[in-house]
C-alpha cells in the first residue's frame, strides 16, 4: 500500500471523530415553572413554541424539560453550565446574571391587577392607590417578574404584598382570589382568562390597567452564563430569525388575543422580529 493511500486513510480516521463529535446536539437542560398537571394540558403556548424551536434547529439541539419553582429554576441556572429558562422577561438584575436571547417568544400586554367582587374600582389603578387608599391585600408569585415598573414598587414596599411560591402558585393565587383571601392578584388578563374560562364566578372578575407600566411585555429565553449558554442563545436566535418559526410566533398569539390587544401584540412582535404581520 503506497504511503499516499496510508496518509489518507489515516487522515480520514482521524477527521471521522470529529464530525461525530459535530454531530451530536448541544443538550440544554429547559428548567420551567410551567405545572402541567393543571387543567391536564401537557403543554402551554410558550413551551409549544420552544418545541417548535427545537424541530427547527434540526438536531442541533436537545431539550430536557424539568419541572422546577421560579426560585429553584433561576438558582439552577446561576449555579448550572447548561440550564435555559424561557418565557422570561428581561431585567437589570436579570440581565447580569443570565445570558439573553435577542427575538421574544412570547408577547403580553402589561400584567392588570385583577380584583373580584370591588366593582367601586377604577379602571385604572396605581398600585401605591390600590395599598394605600384602597387597601388591598395583593397577592404575587415568588421569584416572578411582573414588568420594570411593577417589580420596582414591589422591592419598595415588598411588606404590601403577600408573597406565594412554588411551581402552582400563579394557579393557587387565582384561586384565593376566588376565595377571598386576597382582593387582588396581578397577572395577564389573557392567562386569567384561560385559566378560569369555564368558572362562571369570572363573571365578577375585573381587569385593571395599572399605571405607568409598558403596554407590551416581551417573553425571552435566558441561559447559563457560561460558553454551553452563548451557543444555546446562538442557536436559539437563529432558528428565531427564520420565517417558518415567526409565523406560528405570529399565527398562535393571533389566535390568543381578542382585539385591541391582539392588533397591539402582532405590532409589538412584527417590529421586534421586523417583519410583516401575516394575513389572516
Amino acid at each position: 500500500m503506497s504511503k499516499f493511500v496510508v496518509g489518507m486513510l489515516i487522515g480520514i480516521l482521524v477527521v471521522m471523530p470529529s464530525l461525530a463529535m459535530a454531530k451530536k446536539p448541544l443538550k440544554v437542560q429547559i428548567m420551567t415553572d410551567f405545572a402541567s398537571q393543571i387543567d391536564d394540558d401537557p403543554l402551554n403556548i410558550a413551551t409549544r413554541f420552544m418545541l417548535d424551536i427545537e424541530k427547527q434547529l434540526n438536531g442541533a439541539i436537545a431539550l430536557n424539560f424539568i419541572p422546577a419553582s421560579r426560585l429553584r429554576e433561576w438558582q439552577q441556572l446561576h449555579t448550572m453550565k447548561n440550564v435555559c429558562l424561557y418565557n422570561k422577561t428581561k431585567t437589570p438584575e436579570r440581565l447580569e446574571n443570565a445570558l439573553f436571547n435577542t427575538y421574544p417568544i412570547m408577547a403580553f400586554p402589561a400584567n392588570r391587577l385583577v380584583v373580584y367582587n370591588h366593582p367601586e374600582l377604577p379602571e385604572n389603578i396605581s398600585l401605591n392607590d390600590a395599598v394605600n387608599k384602597y387597601d388591598l391585600t395583593i397577592g404575587i408569585a415568588s421569584g416572578r417578574s411582573y414588568g420594570h415598573e411593577i417589580d420596582d414598587y414591589i422591592a419598595k414596599h415588598n411588606e404590601s404584598f403577600m408573597v406565594l411560591g412554588g411551581t402552582t402558585s400563579a394557579y393557587r393565587l387565582s384561586q384565593m382570589l376566588f376565595q377571598n383571601k386576597f382582593d387582588a392578584i396581578i397577572e395577564y388578563s389573557a392567562v386569567f382568562i384561560s385559566r378560569h374560562s369555564e368558572d362562571t364566578r369570572i363573571a365578577n372578575i375585573r381587569y385593571l390597567s395599572v399605571d405607568k407600566t409598558q403596554q407590551a411585555v416581551f417573553g425571552y429565553i435566558a441561559c447559563s452564563k457560561s460558553e454551553l449558554g452563548k451557543q444555546a442563545i446562538t442557536l436559539f436566535d437563529q432558528a428565531l430569525q427564520t420565517q417558518a418559526v415567526q409565523q406560528i410566533i405570529l399565527q398562535s398569539h393571533a389566535q390568543i388575543f381578542a382585539p385591541p390587544e391582539q392588533a397591539l401584540m402582532l405590532s409589538a412582535l412584527q417590529d421586534a422580529f421586523n417583519v410583516a404581520i401575516p394575513a389572516r
